[in-house]
């Protein structure tokens, strides 16, 4: 993936063919999307303690394709340890913990093995936004705040509310709890408004790089109740807009369906225009899937009824999946 100097000043997107999730195929699609940033080290210094950012949203299997892919997570994971770094991986689901959606996910083993810490997000820390526009703080999770770099591995997926959601959205998983419920409750009234509050997020914690799970994806009725649809790529980028441009490119979508690039494009941050993008790897004509399906969206805003009865269910979920931890730690 040579560089053209040509195009030195745009923003890079790498894409990758991978077919599937077979360790040497994956160890060489990721190895290869991060080649045009230096490999790991342009991006992370030997010793760095490193979130690593996937995206997960319940306790439900990976034949389901809601989550990052586990051979993705423990891939990565492997590759920071390998360059010298300290990962560590922590999440906030939408529902349950995410020690209950990495059980499921059956990779909780694995990264007990390889000695990767798994960090619940707990800790909210109202915070200054020194990039913020719209928002001058922020609550995020004192974990992400506290790791040298971040590193985001988002799955591509389409949303019911947000259309699709890739690089941008996943970092709204450092908003701890329910905190996310109340930003679509107070996301209903307001025009863009939660766009704007997705990309500063990412904005204030911005991860060194995105690795996108497409090698399959989630079509239909995300985040949860999609379907499988095989793309067979990985994508990367440090730049969160131009690599949200590029994946809404390849299944489609213009950039004024997507709030995130809406937003990026409103508050001047990224590179959310194609002609300013330099795409590494396979031609996009060859790899855009225009039969992508997406679902008919739903409202961003949640009502107060809403929001409290999902406080109960979640409370209820956590409860269950930490029960049956402490069964399989402590058997009878």
């Amino acid at each position: 993936m040579a560089c053209d100097t040509s195009t030195a000043s745009k923003a890079r997107v790498a894409i990758a063919r991978a077919a599937s999730y077979e360790v040497p195929i994956l160890e060489r699609a990721v190895r290869e999307v991060l080649e045009p940033f230096g490999g790991w080290d342009g991006l992370i210094r030997r010793g760095d303690r490193v979130l690593v950012k996937p995206n997960c949203i319940s306790a439900v299997p990976p034949e389901r394709p809601a989550q990052t892919h586990p051979a993705m997570i423990l891939e990565v994971c492997r590759q920071l340890l390998d360059h010298g770094a300290r990962p560590f991986v922590g999440d906030s689901p939408a529902w349950g913990s995410v020690t209950g959606a990495l059980h499921a996910l059956g990779v909780l083993e694995g990264l007990e093995r390889l000695g990767v810490p798994v960090v619940p997000f707990t800790r909210p820390v109202r915070a200054h936004n020194p990039r913020g526009q719209v928002f001058k703080q922020l609550t995020v999770d004192a974990a992400a705040l506290d790791a040298d770099a971040i590193v985001s591995l988002p799955k591509f997926k389409a949303h019911r509310q947000v259309l699709l959601t890739v690089a941008i959205k996943n970092m709204f998983g450092c908003v701890g709890g329910r905190r996310k419920a109340w930003w679509h409750v107070k996301a209903g009234g307001y025009e863009n408004y939660f766009g704007r509050m997705l990309v500063e997020t990412f904005e204030m914690l911005r991860p060194v790089v995105s690795i996108v799970d497409a090698i399959v994806a989630m079509e239909g009725k995300g985040p949860i109740h999609g379907t499988a649809r095989p793309m067979g790529l990985v994508l990367a980028a440090t730049d969160g807009p131009a690599l949200e441009r590029v994946a809404a490119d390849l299944v489609g979508i213009k950039p004024a369906q997507l709030r995130t690039l809406q937003a990026a494009r409103e508050l001047g941050v990224g590179t959310p225009y194609l002609e300013h993008i330099e795409i590494l790897g396979p031609p996009l004509a060859e790899l855009r899937v225009l039969d992508f399906h997406f679902p008919l969206l739903l409202p961003i805003g949640f009502s107060l009824p809403r929001l409290v009865k999902g406080a109960f269910k979640n409370a209820w979920i956590v409860h269950q999946q930490a029960r049956r931890q402490a069964s399989r730690v402590n058997p009878a």
